[in-house]
C-alpha cells in the first residue's frame, strides 16, 4: 500500500514539473522578443528625431549628404573627401547653439553634442578623393555651325557626333577638328517610337548589302571620324544580325563603336566582343530634360561615377540650355581637378 502510494506520489511531482516548465515556456515566448526582434532598431522618439533632423542639417550645410553618413545609436560616423576647416564645422553647428545645445569640437575629426540631455557623437573620416576621369558627347551636330563653334570653344577634350548628309556635317566636323576635337559619327538607325531618324538611317526591314551601303556613305560624309555611335535605334541595337553586318563594317574601317544605350534589351556589346570591335557605352544622359537644374545635377552625377569607377561617359544635345551648363559648369569641374578624355581613351578592346 505504501509503494503504490509512494508510486503515486513521484508521478504527481513529474506532472507538476512538467507543468511548470510549460508555463515558463509560455512565459519566456511572450516575454523574451525573437532574434529578428532584438537586433531590429527601436525608432527614435519624436523629440530625439526632431534633434537629429537639426543635426543631419548642419552635416549638409558643410557638404555632407545622407550617403556619406552611418547613424549607430547616438554616433554619426561621416565620410568626406573634402577636409574640413575646424572653422567651417564651428560655423555649421552653431545655430544648434540656440537649441540649447552644449557642442565640443575638437579639430575637424570629432564633435559632441549634448541636447535635451542625449550625448551624439559625430567622427569625421576623411578619405582621397579619387580623381574623376569622364567624357562627354555632344550628339547631334551637323545641323548649324552655331551650336559647333560656341561648344568648340570650350576648352575641354569634348568628342563631337556628327549626323551624316546634313547641310553643316562636313564643315562643322572639319572645324572641331581643327579645334583639336574627337569626331564621331552619329549614325541614324530605326527606334521603337516610330520617329523619322533622318537621312541615312538603317531600318530593320534591311538586308546587309542594302545596310552596307548605307553606312558607307554615311561615314564618307562625315571627314576625321575615330568611331560611331546610334542616334536613336532600339530596334536596330536589339537585332544581333544587323548588329553584326554594322560591327564587322567598323572593324574593317578600324573605327570604334560607343552604344548610346537607347534601350536596355541592347546587343551591341555582345556582338562588338563577338567580332572583336573596339567598344564602350555610355552611363549617364546628361539633357533628357531641357532645366538647367536637371543638367547640372545629371553632370554631377556622371563625376560622381567617374569617382568610382575608372570613368564615365555622358551623351547630350547642343541646346542651348546644355550649352549654358556646359560652359558654365566644365571649368568648375577643371579646378576640381575631374579629368574630361577624348572618348577614345575609354574605349575596350577585347
Amino acid at each position: 500500500m505504501r509503494k503504490k502510494k509512494n508510486h503515486t506520489s513521484i508521478i504527481i511531482t513529474i506532472i507538476s514539473i512538467m507543468v511548470l516548465l510549460i508555463g515558463v515556456a509560455i512565459y519566456l515566448e511572450h516575454r523574451i522578443p525573437r532574434k529578428e526582434e532584438r537586433i531590429a532598431p527601436i525608432p527614435p522618439s519624436p523629440k530625439i528625431a526632431a534633434k537629429l533632423l537639426i543635426i543631419k542639417g548642419c552635416l549638409f550645410d558643410l557638404g555632407i549628404h545622407r550617403e556619406n553618413t552611418e547613424i549607430k545609436g547616438h554616433t554619426i560616423t561621416v565620410t568626406s573627401s573634402k577636409r574640413l576647416a575646424t572653422k567651417e564645422i564651428q560655423n555649421a553647428f552653431y545655430r544648434l547653439k540656440k537649441e540649447g545645445a552644449d557642442i565640443n569640437i575638437k579639430g575637424n575629426k570629432y564633435v559632441s553634442i549634448n541636447i535635451d540631455k542625449t550625448l551624439w557623437h559625430i567622427i569625421f573620416k576623411y578619405i582621397k578623393k579619387r580623381i574623376s576621369r569622364i567624357a562627354i558627347i555632344v550628339d547631334d551636330i551637323g545641323l548649324d555651325m552655331d551650336a559647333a563653334k560656341e561648344l568648340g570653344a570650350i576648352d575641354a577634350n569634348i568628342t563631337f557626333s556628327v549626323l551624316p548628309m546634313r547641310p553643316y556635317s562636313k564643315k562643322s566636323a572639319t572645324y572641331l577638328h581643327n579645334a583639336g576635337k574627337e569626331i564621331m559619327l552619329h549614325l541614324p538607325m530605326e527606334g521603337s517610337n516610330d520617329k523619322d531618324p533622318g537621312v541615312g538611317a538603317i531600318y530593320k526591314n534591311m538586308g546587309p548589302a542594302e545596310i552596307r551601303s548605307i553606312l558607307r556613305k554615311d561615314i564618307s560624309s562625315v571627314p576625321y571620324i575615330s568611331g560611331v555611335n546610334n542616334h536613336m535605334g532600339s530596334k536596330v541595337t536589339q537585332d544581333k544580325a544587323i548588329m553584326r553586318v554594322i560591327t564587322k563594317e567598323l572593324k574593317k574601317r578600324r573605327l570604334f563603336y560607343v552604344d548610346s544605350l537607347t534601350t536596355n534589351k541592347s546587343v551591341c556589346k555582345d556582338v562588338a566582343k563577338e567580332v572583336g570591335l573596339s567598344f564602350t557605352s555610355r552611363d549617364v544622359f546628361l539633357d533628357n530634360v531641357d532645366s538647367y537644374a536637371y543638367i547640372h545635377n545629371q553632370l554631377n552625377k556622371l563625376v560622381s561615377i567617374g569617382e568610382r569607377c575608372p570613368y564615365a561617359i555622358g551623351v547630350c544635345h547642343p541646346h542651348p540650355t546644355t550649352i549654358a551648363v556646359l560652359k558654365k559648369e566644365i571649368p568648375r569641374l577643371k579646378k576640381q581637378g575631374v579629368v574630361i578624355m577624348p572618348i577614345s581613351t575609354f574605349v575596350h578592346e577585347w
